[in-house]
């Protein structure tokens, strides 16, 4: 299982990120490659506090959220929230080059949280540990850097 508290999967993964020059154009999904690194700022802040209303039941804390954290790959072409969604309500993209910075400072902050912080809750899987943040940040930014061929 990879993530980003591994310091091999963090270091690869860091440099895709820093591979990006904002150019790519997607494989899949109408985001664009600004639209989405700021989008994996906004993922990256959820664990350290967000206002993203809970859209969370039974099922996405108990079920799905065990699957995409353990057994399946993100899906692509999965519709998200308006709020995450830089196209709608989403984070709007700053300067390309803030934002990449941005993501692997986040990146790192997340990788480095103790087992015992306190982290926010996710708006769909619910609450989350440590752990878990730092498994899911490495599958969600790992799916976006396919997205576009990195």
């Amino acid at each position: 299982m990879k993530t980003i508290r591994n310091e091999s999967d963090k270091a690869s993964l860091i440099a895709r990120i820093n591979t990006l020059n904002g150019d790519e154009k997607a494989l899949w999904g109408k985001m664009s490659v600004n639209q989405m690194v700021s989008h994996l700022v906004q993922a990256g802040e959820m664990p350290f506090g967000h206002e993203l209303k809970s859209q969370s039941n039974f099922v996405s804390r108990n079920i799905v959220k065990m699957l995409i954290l353990y057994v399946l790959a993100m899906p692509k072409e999965i519709k998200i929230s308006s709020d995450m969604n830089q196209q709608e309500n989403g984070r709007k993209p700053l300067e390309f080059a803030e934002d990449k910075k941005t993501v692997i400072n986040l990146t790192n902050k997340i990788g480095s949280l103790s087992e015992d912080s306190k982290c926010f809750e996710h708006p769909f899987f619910g609450k989350m540990n440590a752990k878990e943040w730092a498994i899911i940040a490495y599958k969600h930014t790992d799916h976006h850097l396919k997205q576009f061929g990195v």
